[in-house]
């Protein structure tokens, strides 16, 4: 089973990024993860066509189960 942190923002042109994240830490709170968005946001580390991140939108684990074949 593979599981993905997916964080969603919204730019300040409006526009929804998602980052996501392998395999998470299974301990994560809603306040470590709301803390580490805020921090994404403030860095302006991240753009999408030139608008930074400007908002948390949501966050969400994803749990997968693959199967390989061949």
């Amino acid at each position: 089973m593979t599981k993905i942190l997916q964080l969603q923002f919204e730019t300040a042109q409006g526009k929804n990024v998602t980052i996501s994240v392998d395999e998470p830490k299974s301990n994560l709170t809603e306040t470590d993860i709301q803390n580490g968005m805020l921090a994404i946001i403030g860095s302006n580390a991240f753009q999408s066509d030139g608008s930074p991140f400007a908002a948390i939108k949501s966050a969400k684990v994803v749990d997968r189960t693959v199967t390989e074949i061949i």
